[in-house]
């Protein structure tokens, strides 16, 4: 349940750490659920409450009203103490002025105090732990009486309280003598009222000896609670920048801590969709493997389910006499077994769709009737070579594929081809190897080129 402690502060100047403070601690609704006085020092360990409400000596603030024009919020700040600086003996510079909101009719409430003396007073309820939300002038503080006043004694001063946000505070003439044997408070609310009477007056006891309410003005007493239990209006004299630094109370706190509860909203957000991200990877690997182990169940451990099952895929194809994604080094090998003379005699060679093309520096090499090579390494003392890789459109089919042709190829190599599972013939003037397997069928797809060139 939320609470709201209640501090009757001595004057500002009186008031230290050991001073004796009355106070009351209220329920939400204002109800008060506990009154006593202790040393301010212990308050605050015997008494804790959400919200701490300090009320101020009657002698140490000025409640009034004044009337200002239709003015934006971030001017009326500057209105208002127009407005009051003419009231003033001394400069406006020195006081902590507070003001509440500018009713229909142009008034607006107003208080002050001694800037030092308030920021004093901050500094020794924070020091004692005890940071005040509210510093409440006495009026404010007293329970509000419907289309009258509330008054009460308090220190020698008559403390009234007229509205949501208004109020007064006289000091009571003691010295005049009073006729009939009547308080001097009594005599003071009379005279008080002269310029308009309230529909009614409610006295916090005790009620001053002598007090007859005029014929028109209905009076009553309130229960000894009601100096406690008013409705704080939602402004008051704990100005941010009086309060005192290491109490830790700033405009900026509770944007930070808005701000810091965001953060870790978004971080507890982004954690849980990573985790649900990192459990669908896992849903996704466990499926791939389920489906890879039933694929290939000779398998004995699936690390990467991906590159097994092509590796896989690969080597099914291979045993099946069909090309794989890595056929290009054993048929670029079969074919140099096949047709030793090209050696150091390629100007380029390319592969696409099973199917593997050389082009020789001599059209008539590996031909019938070519000259045998003695000696020296075919190719010896030729410059070196460098090679290039392009992208080949893949080779033309139908109507206007090339004519190939295997008169006049050299048994040899036909004969260590068909050895090797190669088809071997010749066209556009190139050789060209395919599995003995693949037949005839050419596919379509597009292959890699690799040139020779000289070196420089």
């Amino acid at each position: 349940m939320k609470t709201i402690l209640r501090l009757e502060l001595p004057t500002l100047q009186a008031l230290t750490p050991g001073s004796l403070i009355e106070f009351a601690l209220l329920d939400r609704q204002h109800t008060v659920l506990r009154t006593g006085e202790m040393s301010l020092s212990e308050i605050a360990g015997a008494v804790p409450g959400d919200r701490v409400e300090a009320i101020l000596h009657p002698g140490d603030t000025i409640v009034t009203t004044v009337t200002v024009p239709p003015l934006p919020p971030h001017r009326m700040g500057a209105a208002v103490a127009g407005a009051v600086e003419p009231m003033l003996l001394g400069e406006i510079e020195t006081l902590a002025v507070a003001h509440g909101a500018r009713h229909a009719d142009g008034t607006v409430a107003v208080a002050w105090g001694p800037r030092e003396h308030l920021a004093r007073a901050l500094a020794v309820l924070a020091d004692v732990g005890l940071s005040a939300d509210a510093l409440l002038p006495a009026p404010l503080a007293l329970a509000q009486t419907e289309n009258g006043w509330t008054a009460a004694v308090r220190d020698g001063y008559l403390i009234v309280r007229s509205g949501p946000e208004s109020g007064y505070c006289w000091a009571i003439d003691t010295v005049t003598p009073q006729q009939d044997g009547a308080e001097p408070a009594a005599a003071a609310l009379l005279l008080a009222m002269e310029p308009a009477l309230p529909a009614a007056v409610a006295w916090v006891p005790p009620v001053p000896i002598g007090w007859i309410a005029p014929e028109a003005v209905e009076s009553r007493t309130l229960p000894a609670e009601a100096r406690w239990s008013g409705v704080a209006p939602s402004w008051s004299l704990a100005l941010a920048d009086l309060q005192p630094r290491h109490a830790g109370r700033s405009r900026w706190r509770k944007p930070l801590i808005w701000t810091a509860a965001a953060a870790a909203v978004w971080l507890l957000g982004l954690n849980v969709h990573a985790w649900q991200l990192s459990r669908e990877e896992q849903a996704l690997r466990q499926r791939m493997v389920a489906q890879v182990k039933a694929a290939f169940p000779d398998l004995p451990v699936i690390v990467d389910p991906l590159k097994q099952a092509e590796q896989r895929r690969d080597a099914l194809r291979t045993a099946d006499g069909k090309f794989g994604s890595s056929d290009f080094l054993p048929m670029s090998l079969a074919a140099a077994d096949a047709l030793p003379q090209a050696a150091s005699n390629l100007t380029a060679v390319s592969y696409a769709d099973a199917e593997l093309r050389l082009k020789l520096v001599d059209d008539g090499i590996g031909m019938v009737g070519a000259a045998a090579v003695t000696g020296s390494t075919p190719g010896a003392g030729a410059p070196p070579r460098r090679l290039s890789l392009q992208r080949t459109p893949p080779p033309p089919t139908g109507r206007n594929a090339p004519t190939a042709q295997t008169a006049g190829i050299d048994p040899a190599v036909l004969q260590r081809a068909q050895a090797l599972g190669l088809n071997v013939d010749r066209v556009e003037g190139m050789w060209r190897f395919r599995l003995a397997s693949a037949g005839s069928n050419d596919a379509g797809g597009a292959g890699v080129t690799v040139r020779g060139g000289v070196a420089r």
